[in-house]
């Protein structure tokens, strides 16, 4: 107790409340989690550079400046997929990414220093997949959230030929995944690790536009 009379914390009270505001990004230092399969593909997604994010030290939204690896939510909220409620702790805790092993809810000033310096990012993560590199940029280069706020931007005013490019670069992505898992061999649940999630989901939530349902062959 301080000297005013209220309760101070110094410690992990164990609340789960930073784990219940998503997954932690990775960083330079987790590299070696992701190396050894400690923490899976699978349980990782992409956000893209351009794409907006939830600053987690700000707490607003921003456009990523650059792409951002992040442990996905459990579906349908933003827990940690590896949160256990029920036993209210963390199961990995002992391998715990950088970022949960320096938050400090009563103290933020070391997790603020470090959010943004040396993430992780796909190219760093798999450098010696090259094929699947190319995919990737091969991806970014059509599907690219550059070029997808530009034709939003058309459509706000009214161009035909915005809406209708963005629905072929809609198709594009989901055709791109098609192919990835049944030409690729891909685990459906890497591609929000490998291609980020998909524009299907992400351009209503992040441009308001209804889009209709993607061609996937």
């Amino acid at each position: 107790m301080n000297h005013n009379g209220k309760i101070s914390i110094n410690e992990c009270a164990r609340c789960g409340t930073c784990c219940m505001k998503g997954g932690p990004a990775l960083h330079d230092e987790d590299s070696g989690l992701v190396e050894s399969g400690q923490i899976p593909l699978a349980s990782l997604y992409t956000i893209r550079k351009g794409e907006l994010a939830r600053d987690n030290v700000s707490g607003g939204l921003i456009r990523v400046e650059s792409e951002i690896i992040k442990v996905k939510s459990i579906p349908g909220a933003h827990t940690c997929v590896y949160y256990d409620d029920a036993l209210q702790s963390c199961r990995i805790y002992d391998i715990r990414p950088i970022e949960c092993r320096t938050l400090e809810c009563w103290d933020t000033g070391k997790i603020e220093t470090m959010y943004s310096r040396h993430r992780s990012d796909r190219r760093k993560l798999l450098n010696a997949i090259q094929w699947i590199l190319e995919l990737i940029e091969t991806h970014e280069a059509r599907c690219s959230f550059a070029e997808i706020s530009r034709l939003a931007s058309l459509r706000e005013k009214g161009d035909p030929q915005g809406a209708e490019k963005l629905q072929a670069m809609v198709n594009e992505d989901a055709h791109f995944r098609y192919m990835m898992i049944e030409k690729g061999q891909i685990v459906p649940d890497m591609l929000d690790f490998l291609l980020g999630r998909p524009l299907s989901e992400i351009i209503p939530l992040q441009f308001g536009i209804k889009i209709t349902q993607a061609l996937s062959d």
